[in-house]
């Protein structure tokens, strides 16, 4: 196989983690080194040796599955150095909150570390990060599951009571991505990476056409290295049961390219957009019944399913966009639709959207200045989308001939509760996409239904 994409990526970047890109900005990389490969776990004693000596302190954290998969493997090829750790359990699955972060920092911090090792999946890796982060010391990762793209992005998803909030954490020094363990992730693991890659079509578009629209800045080197790896990805995952280490080995170099675009545009842009606000939702608001399938990347791809149809019949259809603006600007400007819908059924998600959409004052001129550039670039949003989308159908065929579960009713979701952050997408991010373009060309009530009508298809 050639070289990995993360790879090529970080040979761009100077021995400081700095590139001067050709976008015209400067990005910055924390990460020092990547390894991913049959047995890579057994080069950690040199790799601490050479980075610590044989004087470091280790806070190894893992919980009870992880434990099982690399942590006690990890901790014997360590047994060198002086270690403490913690194990979190299994059952309930644990999650990165504000409570589990303040109290393990607490803890990490009385054993003094001068490394913190996180071995597990997103969440552990997650947690990690930002006990790195309040401890002020390094941290690595060794992943059990290419479930997610957390092990490289420089931040964390915290979830709080009301939304999930994207919160600056310490990047990871050095990552270890073993494919004799990953290759052992339970399938549903796998999935819900291959469901993340997923909604990089859809993100994509939504980077691209508010680029097109607003003028927002997009780097196109990494938004074409994030999209080029998950291509790859997705069509390695028809062979997951003929040749399941290739395809792992795929998917893992994708979910770490995905990370380290974030970490280097510091922000979750280019991997992330409406669909992604979306499964946030379902998670914050625990919409999903079975707590086996309430996984970041599952519903992400679930998120995409629903939204594919919508999006299709939006974008197949530019001459119907009502673009006039002596119809579209007395409408837009007056919009504060947001305040409207603070309905008791979104009262979970009030404070996130008042803190998204507060301080949004509807301008005239500025919806004026995006009707004519929508105006003018209408054949080529269309184009553009029908390219991304015929794509992501495709990667839909792929995920339904390896049984990717994408029907609510396997997440036990009901339909109002599938409906609910659809409908409010724009007031839950403030952040350009589909659903933006969708509004203001005058379409919300045409594209819902068709959204509506797919969630109850796929039930």
């Amino acid at each position: 196989m050639s070289e990995f994409f993360f790879e090529s990526y970080l040979k761009q970047y100077r021995d400081d983690g700095v590139l001067s890109c050709d976008c015209g900005r400067e990005h910055r990389l924390g990460v020092k080194r990547i390894l991913l490969g049959a047995g890579v776990c057994e080069q950690i004693p040199d790799l601490v040796r050479q980075s610590y000596g044989g004087d470091a302190r280790l806070w190894i954290l893992s919980d009870g599955n992880t434990e099982e998969a690399a942590g006690r493997r990890c901790k014997r090829l360590l047994s060198g150095w002086r270690i403490a750790s913690v194990v979190l359990p299994a059952d309930p699955h644990p999650r990165t909150t504000p409570s589990i972060i303040r109290t393990l920092s607490e803890q990490a911090s009385g054993e003094c570390p001068d490394l913190v090792v996180a071995v597990g999946g997103g969440t552990i890796s997650d947690i990690g990060k930002m006990i790195s982060f309040n401890l002020g010391v390094p941290n690595w990762c060794v992943a059990t599951a290419p479930s997610v793209d957390a092990f490289t992005s420089g931040t964390s998803a915290v979830k709080h009571p009301h939304r999930h909030r994207t919160e600056t954490a310490r990047p990871t020094e050095v990552v270890i991505a073993d494919l004799d363990v990953l290759e052992r992730a339970p399938q549903i693991l796998v999935l819900s990476g291959v469901g993340d890659l997923l909604a990089k079509y859809l993100s994509s578009l939504d980077w691209r056409i508010s680029a097109m629209i607003t003028g927002e800045y997009i780097c196109e080197r990494t938004a074409g290295l994030c999209l080029d790896s998950a291509r790859q990805a997705l069509a390695a995952a028809r062979s997951f049961n003929s040749e399941r280490r290739t395809a792992v080995r795929s998917l893992t170099d994708a979910i770490l390219v995905s990370g380290l675009a974030m970490q280097s545009l510091m922000g979750s842009r280019p991997a992330s957009s409406a669909e992604h606000t979306i499964a946030h939702a379902w998670e914050i608001g625990r919409a999903a019944g079975n707590p086996e399938m309430e996984l970041h990347g599952l519903l992400v791809g679930l998120s995409c399913r629903i939204l594919l149809p919508g999006y299709r019949s939006f974008y197949a259809e530019p001459a119907s966009w009502e673009l006039d603006p002596k119809l579209r600007l007395p409408l837009l400007a007056a919009d504060q639709e947001w305040k409207r819908n603070l309905s008791p059924q979104m009262e979970t998600f009030h404070q996130q959207m008042r803190e998204e959409m507060e301080g949004r004052i509807p301008d005239e001129r500025m919806y004026g200045e995006r009707l004519a550039r929508i105006a003018g670039q209408q054949e080529a949003i269309a184009e553009l989308a029908e390219g991304l989308l015929d794509e992501t159908e495709e990667a839909v065929r792929v995920l339904e001939g390896i049984d990717y579960p994408f029907s609510p009713k396997q997440y036990r979701i009901d339909a109002d509760q599938v409906l609910l952050p659809i409908r409010h997408v724009r007031f839950l991010r403030n952040r350009y996409s589909s659903f933006n373009l969708i509004h203001e060309a005058g379409a919300d009530e045409r594209v819902l239904d068709v959204l509506e009508r797919q969630a109850a298809n796929l039930r």
